[in-house]
């Protein structure tokens, strides 16, 4: 049987669905989620897996990836290395980002498009790409804005609630 992670719409916490179900439940604040809508960030067959995936999502999601995975690690003998280096210019600003969050705070990231983003979901809350693209100050393509919204949401400043819409990390 298969398995996903899913995150709640809720308070924003990870959580495995087997892949098939209709609904889960929120082990947190107990809202009923609709596995289909949401967005399904890891699958697997195994259970050890899909834990492991809730963890580092979840450590992800509240700003401590970093610590979670030396501490993970760290304590289990004989595993394998921490992941290696950013591949890309992407990848290393977004751990740049997540850096300076996890160090001084939730900031606000220093690329212009970026600032322009958070401050539209600030005003209006939860919005899709589409919704998001006409509010912006500034001219950009989708592709642009498709690739700092994902760069926002591996920092750890975005999550999506569901598929396509994008909301704020409180």
């Amino acid at each position: 049987m298969a398995y996903v992670v899913i995150v709640c719409s809720g308070c924003r916490l990870a959580r495995g669905a087997p892949e098939g179900a209709k609904t889960a439940s929120c082990p947190s604040c107990g809202r009923r989620l609709r596995v289909q809508e949401l967005r399904k960030y890891y699958s697997s067959e195994s259970l050890d897996k899909i834990r492991e995936a809730i963890g580092q999502l979840n450590a992800r999601l509240k700003g401590g990836l970093d610590a979670y995975l030396e501490d993970l690690y760290g304590s289990v003998p004989d595993t394998p290395p921490r992941p290696g280096k950013p591949r890309n210019e992407e990848e290393r600003e977004a751990a740049r980002e997540e850096k300076a969050s996890r160090d001084g705070g939730r900031r606000v990231p220093s690329n212009k498009l970026d600032r322009a983003i958070i401050l539209c979901l600030m005003g209006r809350g939860p919005a899709t790409r589409e919704e998001i693209l006409p509010l912006l100050p500034m001219k950009c393509t989708p592709g642009q804005l498709e690739k700092r919204l994902e760069a926002l949401r591996r920092a750890g400043m975005l999550y999506e609630p569901k598929a396509g819409v994008f909301a704020l990390v409180v």
